[in-house]
């Protein structure tokens, strides 16, 4: 397992997952997830988020205290090692790294850092025809004087909506953002046909790292309003709605909060902390049933989420569902035999077998 063993510092943020999920994937594989910058690192990953950290040049700024020496690993890179990404698929990939560079006109470090952010996507080293076009694309519109930074953006952009740089024709638009050609017009990088394209806008990530510092500084006003930006800005990533429906219960706005965590899972089916959250909301307002689907939608998408089979054990418990509660009380089990819940477990299970022996005996 490439992680095992490994202390992971993440510059940016990954798409769609919580730091705590991170945290427990990380752990799960045999690693350390960093909380800051330390010598003590071993592998680096950078997210898409971290584009503002490459250089012209190629290179890419590194927080203080990291070791220079440590590898450097782009997202779908650790998604993969995570077991979120399914592998790159199997094509011809006979090209090396000093023919990418020769034939796209490329230097060592702007490939590597095309390489960083998942514009090419090689495997042990061997790159695929479509890499090529992609950097060509790439150096195209770094001769024309494009930033190396808007070129990654509009990369990872066309992935996030199933298009690629090495299928797209860029050019810049009348405000000096990235915009797609299509039959001689322009249209935004979604391929939306448009007009007038405003200047680009603070980031997601800054708006992002803004709100959850308002969240903590229990300014919820602020944070609501930041978070409702980021929503409109990228209407893919599933933590943006989550934070905003944890601001919206905070504030005792729990209708909205449903709505907000619906929408975490509309982005993403798998997200299992919002599915937890309308779980306890649907406990809150006695819809038993509705807490028990959410809570196994919970568990479906998160396995190893104890504190969701321990709250499906609770309530199929209460409900009497003694058959579906034991073996909820014993997974929760199996996932935290130490913790200080584990004695409310035992206790139930035993009090569940003695009450499914008393169905047994009264049904002959």
């Amino acid at each position: 397992m490439p992680l095992a063993g490994q202390t992971l510092y993440l510059v940016g943020r990954i798409q769609g997952l919580t730091r705590r999920r991170l945290d427990q994937l990380v752990q799960a594989r045999g690693g350390k997830l960093a909380t800051r910058p330390t010598a003590r690192v071993t592998t680096i990953a950078f997210g898409h988020s971290a584009v503002t950290q490459a250089l012209d040049d190629g290179r890419v700024q590194l927080p203080p205290g990291l070791p220079a020496t440590a590898p450097l690993i782009s997202e779908n890179v650790l998604r993969r090692q995570l077991g979120l990404l399914e592998p790159p698929p199997e094509v011809d990939r006979s090209m090396r790294r000093a023919e990418i560079e020769r034939l796209a006109g490329l230097s060592p470090n702007l490939v590597s850092c095309l390489v960083l952010f998942d514009v090419l996507e090689p495997v042990d080293d061997g790159f695929a025809y479509r890499d090529l076009v992609a950097a060509r694309e790439a150096a195209r519109l770094l001769k024309n004087g494009v930033a190396i930074g808007d070129v990654l953006e509009a990369s990872i952009a066309l992935r996030r909506r199933g298009a690629h740089l090495a299928e797209a024709r860029l050019t810049e638009g009348p405000s000096g953002e990235l915009v797609r050609e299509i039959a001689g017009q322009l249209a935004d990088l979604s391929g939306q046909l448009t007009m007038r394209l405003e200047q680009k806008a603070r980031s997601v990530d800054d708006l992002l790292a803004e709100a959850e510092q308002a969240e903590e500084q229990g300014d919820l006003a602020t944070a609501e309003s930041l978070y409702s930006t980021a929503m409109r800005a990228d209407t893919v990533d599933p933590v943006l709605p989550f934070n905003l429906g944890n601001v919206f219960q905070a504030q005792g706005r729990s209708t909205e909060a449903k709505v907000a965590w619906q929408i975490a899972v509309a982005r993403d089916p798998a997200f299992a902390e919002a599915w937890y959250n309308l779980a306890l909301a649907a406990e809150d307002e006695q819809q038993s049933d509705l807490a028990v689907a959410e809570y196994r939608r919970a568990v479906k998408a998160q396995p190893d989420y104890a504190d969701a089979h321990f709250n499906l054990a609770l309530l199929l418990t209460r409900l009497d569902r003694c058959d579906e509660a034991l073996t909820a009380w014993q997974r929760f089990l199996e996932l935290e035999p130490s913790s200080s819940q584990a004695g409310i477990a035992q206790k139930a299970i035993a009090l569940c077998r003695m009450k499914i022996q008393q169905d047994r005996a009264q049904t002959g």
